[in-house]
């Protein structure tokens, strides 16, 4: 063998082992992007042990939270006003852990990972029926959207009116039917009977231009161990009246507006 191919051979064998100590390819973490979130307020109505808990019952099941793009909640009552949300598809097992029945093995369902300063804040799956799930401490989660009307008063029944007199009056022109109110409620404040509730609504009137032009929206709340409250709502037709609303009333409510309590 004469020189030249002496050089080959060893350049052959050198590349040969370079090849054989390449380290193998590593897979890569799920791409996350920005997503838009859900809205809307929802309610926490199944919790599954996912590990034991000493108790059946879920301190979880009933709670409410939010999920803006300005505001969130969680299950266990934090609230963040600087949400950031990232979503990618996942196994929902991997998420809440076993639990999770509703979806098939190795299923890819949509993933809504939220944080919040920079802090994992919560982590949502994406359920086929519209529901979300999420895992909290030893608790598997199922939440489902509040409905808009379930968070209105029903108005109460008007009184009867009465008989009227035997007089033939002029017929009058039949009523036309009143226009679906398409105005959104704003939080004002809670109270802890009805009656104290019309009260400071009467108060809160006086300072508010927009809300002396309505009639109080009521709505009782059970808040477990710290018993029955009534929450009192304004009504806006849109952003900017909700913001003017809060302006007007300024330092005598805390928390005007709340989407949480919404």
């Amino acid at each position: 063998m004469n020189r030249l191919a002496v050089i080959c051979a060893a350049a052959a064998s050198l590349a040969l082992s370079a090849c054989a100590s390449d380290p193998q390819p590593v897979a890569s973490a799920p791409a996350k992007r920005m997503v838009t979130p859900p809205g809307g307020l929802w309610e926490v109505v199944e919790a599954v042990a996912v590990d034991s808990t000493g108790t059946d019952k879920s301190p979880y099941l009933g709670q409410k939270l939010a999920l803006y793009e300005n505001s969130a909640g969680d299950p266990a009552g934090r609230t963040c006003a600087k949400p950031v949300y990232m979503g990618w598809e996942a196994d929902a097992a991997s998420v809440v852990g076993a639990a999770a029945a509703a979806a098939k093995p190795g299923e890819k369902r949509p993933v809504m990972d939220v944080t919040c300063d920079g802090e994992a804040f919560g982590a949502y799956v994406g359920m086929a029926d519209g529901s979300l799930m999420t895992r909290v401490n030893n608790w598997a989660l199922t939440l489902k959207r509040v409905p808009a009307e379930a968070m209105m008063a029903k108005a109460p029944e008007p009184a009867p009116a009465p008989e009227p007199v035997k007089v033939e009056p002029p017929q009058p022109e039949p009523a036309k039917m009143a226009a679906p109110d398409k105005r959104s409620i704003v939080y004002l404040a809670s109270y802890k009977n009805e009656q104290t509730a019309k009260s400071g609504w009467k108060a809160l009137a006086k300072k508010s231009s927009i809300l002396a032009k309505q009639e109080p929206v009521i709505t009782p709340f059970d808040l477990g161990k710290k018993g029955k409250w009534y929450r009192l709502y304004g009504l806006a037709a849109d952003e900017a009246e909700r913001a003017a609303i809060c302006k007007q009333l300024g330092k005598l409510v805390d928390e005007c507006g709340s989407r949480l309590r919404e």
